[in-house]
């Protein structure tokens, strides 16, 4: 997150923890996409690939736990 926000000239916010909601975090859409971009690129799968995540994640912890979770499922 800290890369991207530099990338796109977006400040993260100083207390960045697992209850930061992710619209909250700094980043804009952009640099949200590209946060799960890269998420997607090193862990080599989407959990949002087949529509199957449900509701999308609001906060750091709901992310990380939607990519935990996915990879259970592979």
């Amino acid at each position: 997150m800290e890369e991207v926000a530099a990338q796109t000239g977006n400040d993260l916010v100083a207390d960045l923890n697992p209850a930061t909601n992710l619209q909250e975090s700094g980043l804009d859409s952009l640099g949200l996409a590209m946060v799960v971009g890269r998420m997607d690129e090193t862990l080599g799968y989407s959990p949002f690939h087949d529509g199957s995540c449900g509701e999308l994640p609001h906060t750091l912890a709901e992310l990380i736990s939607l990519y935990r979770h996915a990879d259970d499922d592979r």
